[in-house]
């Protein structure tokens, strides 16, 4: 690895490090440098802000996902399975992630917020796409979907898991925000709706997408609320 190149991960792994102890909004840049003791000369050679550094780590982020996801898909599963684990594996919910999410939360309920969800997104959508595409394929080779058009399809039901994984945190967020017990049944029925969308899409029979289990969205939950009291005791 080219020193440049080595410089430019260090700052991503020490960026992402400070973010989720200290929380985006509450680490700056010149801790970033303090912490990796470099110049700022250094740091804007690789990134023009904060927030392009933010985006970049969730595109690794990202990667890191795909990554993870495909050494759990067994070949002898069907397109479905395949299709099933690699849209769970899409969704940022897992333990190991967890620490990463609930550090984009505060900044998901900002204005600039949104553009942040957008790049998140973005950046799974491009990541994934080739392998949910070659999942569709494969169902539409042996008949499991019945779609014309494997690009186009993968565009739609990315989008849909995308929206799925925003829409329970703004609703876990808002609860909280107006101080109502989040109800794990509200959030399977939001889980539900966009499961059987996908499924209708692809053709798929009622059951073969699960997504996200009740375990992984009790987690979340749980974490979520745990996350809201403590900083925002003070409020």
């Amino acid at each position: 690895m080219k020193k440049g190149d080595l410089r430019k991960q260090e700052i991503i792994q020490t960026a992402e490090m400070l973010f989720c102890q200290k929380g985006y909004e509450q680490t700056s840049i010149q801790d970033i440098l303090d912490q990796l003791k470099i110049s700022k000369g250094s740091f804007y050679h690789h990134f023009v802000s904060k927030e392009a550094l933010l985006e970049t780590i969730c595109l690794k982020r990202a990667e890191q996902n795909l990554e993870n996801t495909l050494t759990h898909i067994e070949e002898k599963k069907n397109s479905s399975q395949k299709l099933n684990n690699l849209l769970s594996g899409m969704i940022p919910f897992h333990n190991e992630k967890l620490s990463f999410i609930l550090m984009l939360l505060p900044i998901f309920i900002l204005p600039e917020g949104e553009s942040l969800k957008f790049s998140y997104c973005e950046s799974l959508k491009s990541v994934f796409h080739p392998s949910v595409r070659d999942a569709i394929d494969e169902g539409i080779f042996f008949g499991e979907m019945l779609c014309s058009d494997s690009e186009l399809f993968a565009d739609i039901v990315i989008n849909l898991n995308n929206r799925l994984w925003i829409s329970i945190c703004d609703t876990i967020i808002e609860n909280e925000a107006n101080q109502k017990a989040n109800d794990l049944s509200e959030l399977l029925h939001v889980t539900d709706q966009y499961r059987t969308a996908i499924e209708r899409i692809l053709s798929i029979p009622y059951g073969n997408i699960v997504i996200i289990d009740i375990p992984m969205l009790k987690g979340l939950m749980d974490q979520i609320h745990i996350h809201w009291n403590k900083n925002h005791t003070n409020n």
